[in-house]
């Protein structure tokens, strides 16, 4: 059995580590953070990415991203593959996938999420808690889907956008690259790329300039 390293111990690492210590699939669970505050969180070692790989064999770790912002998870999962790293899923025990439907590497499918047929899902993707997603939806690469959110058939979602705790997105809806839909949202209309909508219905707030989601 393998090492996991949950990339970062923020409060979405602690999630991804209560969630994987379930599941009885490897050895040893750590965190990867490279702005170590504290060297042990919730009981779980951590370890800067270079601690990690001077301390590992490379070929017992798996890797998994476990932060809340797009253009973070994408930075992260870009440096593990440029260190030749193995990159994995991790799916909640309890989650069915359709023959028809498909998920890419690096992606987190959370407690209760449910995926119809003919989805597709890219790569380093979070698929929180309770989220429901209709048949014939992609969803690009880095993004994030928060709790509760229910997505409507024959939808697009691109790449590193992030999609607020309980929106609803009507069906045939396409959602551009870097867009934010704030919590609670109804998205009855496209959004445009680079764009910040929220409200009932959604409406657009501002530029996603920075491409952040999170602000300190």
């Amino acid at each position: 059995m393998k090492t996991l390293c949950i990339y970062g111990c923020g409060g979405m690492g602690r999630e991804i580590a209560d969630l994987t210590s379930r599941m009885d699939k490897w050895e040893k669970i750590i965190f990867v953070d490279d702005n170590i505050n504290n060297r042990v969180v919730d009981e779980v070692r951590v370890y800067t990415l270079e601690e990690t790989l001077n301390g590992f064999e490379k070929v017992e770790l798996e890797f998994i991203v476990a932060v809340g912002e797009p253009t973070s998870r994408e930075f992260l999962y870009k440096k593990l593959e440029s260190h030749e790293l193995d990159l994995i899923s991790v799916i909640d025990t309890g989650f069915h996938l359709s023959r028809f439907s498909s998920i890419d590497l690096g992606t987190i499918i959370h407690t209760g999420a449910t995926l119809t047929v003919n989805v597709h899902i890219g790569k380093g993707c979070l698929i929180n808690k309770h989220v429901v997603i209709g048949h014939d939806v992609t969803v690009g690469d880095y993004t994030v889907i928060s709790p509760n959110v229910s997505v409507g058939g024959d939808v697009e979602i691109g790449s590193n956008c992030y999609i607020g705790s309980g929106a609803i997105v009507r069906n045939g809806i396409n959602i551009g690259d870097n867009s934010i839909i704030g919590m609670g949202s109804v998205v009855l209309k496209d959004v445009e790329a680079n764009s910040v909508v929220a409200g009932n219905p959604a409406k657009f707030l501002r530029a996603n300039e920075d491409k952040k989601v999170f602000r300190k």
